[in-house]
Parts: structure tokens; sequence; C-alpha cells
């Protein structure tokens, strides 16, 4: 038979362990509620499943790391992050009010000082300067050992490392692989100039 008493718990500490539960439970849900994106998904009509009783039976919720954020129900979070390498956590909080998810998949939100999210724009700036034609480099690097990666490099590949990234394909390898950061040339931003009338 099963039972949601831990072994040896007496009646009151069962009960204090249930109404902490439900306290939880309580803050999580109206958190949910609370939610500017929850509150338009329940208005949306093409959005049928986001009702209150739904919320209230499976809250979206945050599932913090120390270097990232899942955004959704609590068991698919859990699940999406298992073999996540994100530092201390998982830590269950409840939904600030203006999250912005997915609303029928894990959102993921990466901490802009985690180690995470430099590596992995550290391999997304190379890929956007070195262009469709050598892009390919990155992964090449990333999947291979140093010494496989330099062997395996034409000419032509070696020049175009040096010319648009100004490293050596070594330290490119590095980068590729997490084990240096590069100071890479920021992305251009195209601004609007307001002009009086």
């Amino acid at each position: 038979m099963h039972t949601l008493r831990f072994d040896g718990e007496s009646d009151d500490e069962f009960r204090m362990r249930a109404a902490r539960a439900g306290r939880i439970a309580k803050v999580l849900v109206e958190a949910c509620l609370a939610n500017r994106w929850v509150q338009e998904f329940m208005a949306d009509p093409a959005m049928p499943e986001w009702t209150a009783d739904n919320v209230r039976t499976s809250p979206t919720v945050r599932v913090e790391y120390e270097q990232a954020i899942a955004i959704g129900d609590l068991g698919s979070c859990l699940s999406a992050t298992k073999s996540k390498h994100w530092g201390a956590g998982p830590w269950v909080m409840p939904l600030e009010p203006d999250d912005e998810f997915f609303p029928y998949r894990v959102t993921y939100l990466y901490r802009p000082d985690s180690l995470y999210n430099r590596r992995f724009e550290q391999r997304q700036r190379p890929k956007e300067l070195l262009g469709r034609r050598w892009r390919p480099l990155v992964e090449a690097a990333k999947r291979r050992t140093k010494t496989l990666f330099i062997e395996g490099l034409t000419k032509g590949e070696a020049e175009a490392i040096r010319r648009v990234l100004s490293v050596s394909p070594d330290r490119f390898w590095r980068a590729a692989t997490g084990r240096e950061l590069l100071r890479l040339p920021p992305r251009l931003v195209q601004r609007e100039f307001e002009f009086g009338e």
C-alpha cells in the first residue's frame, strides 16, 4: 500500500508537512495566476486548455539553477533539466509577474553571467562572423580533439580563422570547446534616429 507518510513520521509531523506543502502550493498558484502572460493565455479563445482550474492543478513555475532558469510545469521542467549542468539547484520558485514563456514548452532563461551562456555565445558569435562557408568549423572544433582539428584544417580554413577572427587555429579550438573566451567584435546594431518635422 502506498502512503504519503514518511517512515517513523508522527501524526503531528505529517500534518505540519502537509500544511507547509499546501502553503507552498498556494503561493505557486497565486503567482502563476498573477502572471500577465498566463492571463493572456487564459483570455485567448484559441487556447482552451489555459483555464484557471488547469492552472490551479498544474501551475507554471520557475525551476532555478545557479546558471539558468527553466519555466514550465514542475514535472516538465524537472524532466527537461535533469541532465543539464547548470550548477547548484534546482529550486522551485513562483512565477514572476512579467516572466515571459512559451505556453506549450519549457522555456530556458540563461543568466547573463553564467558560464553556460558565455560558452554558448562564444560559439554563436564566431559562426556569425565566419559566415555560411566557414561556420561549420565551430562545430568541427567542438567535436574533435585539438590535434585532430588542427591536422584536419586546410590552408584555406586556417587562413579564414586568422583573417576573420584574428586568432590562431589553436585559440579558435580552445574557444569553441569552452576553454578560452575570445574578445570578438560586438554585433552591429542599426539605430533609429528621430528627425525633427
